[in-house]
């Protein structure tokens, strides 16, 4: 083959894009390194920091005590998400400490290799997502 197209098959592919990266597969279109910056948390936030993007108050936390600190420091709601997940596995809003560790548990479900990230959750913003093919 030409090479493998990363596109299908959900959170998988972009699971294992850096795996085929270093193992020298000829990957088509979005690179591994960017489908990398856009999953991996803090290389993503870096990048909206150098490009001057305002972003929610975020944490990557491991226990439960961490995560109800957060939460209560930064006000309830905050978004629970596994940290390398860019669809919406496991991404929910915790209005409480009872709801935090029901999504905690979830969550943690997704993605063992990686923590849970948390963060403040706007109520008065609006996401807007963009795919595009070229």
């Amino acid at each position: 083959s030409d090479g493998i197209i990363l596109s299908m098959g959900g959170q998988l592919p972009n699971n294992i894009a850096m795996d085929l990266h270093r193992q020298q597969a000829k990957v088509l279109g979005t690179s591994p390194e960017s489908i990398d910056s856009a999953e991996n948390r803090f290389k993503f936030s870096r990048m909206l920091d150098r490009k001057g993007i305002l972003q929610p108050r975020w944490k990557e936390l491991t226990n439960l005590k961490s995560a109800i600190e957060f939460c209560e420091e930064a006000g309830y709601p905050c978004l629970v998400r596994p940290s390398y997940v860019l669809s919406g596995a496991a991404m929910n809003v915790a209005y409480s400490n009872q709801d935090l560790e029901t999504y905690l548990n979830a969550a943690s479900l997704v993605s063992k290799e990686h923590p849970v990230v948390i963060s403040k959750f706007l109520t008065e913003a609006k996401e807007i997502d963009v795919d595009a093919v070229a």
